[in-house]
């Protein structure tokens, strides 16, 4: 059986529909949001002559 909860209840076929939207919505809201924020990394980086993002195997300072 396909069983379905949230918040500890079990949720009707109906439930399950618009919790799945809900879900669908919140991802591609922050699908959208990491696009935009990875957009303007690349914008500063350019702008700025500078590398925000960490290079992979770079070592971190030690303070």
């Amino acid at each position: 059986m396909n069983h379905m909860f949230y918040e500890g209840k079990e949720l009707s076929a109906e439930e399950k529909d618009l919790r799945i939207s809900e879900l669908e919505r919140q991802l591609s809201k922050e699908t959208m949001r990491a696009e935009c924020l990875e957009k303007m990394i690349e914008i500063a980086e350019r702008e700025l002559k500078i590398d925000i993002r960490k290079k992979s195997g770079a070592k971190q300072s030690t303070r």
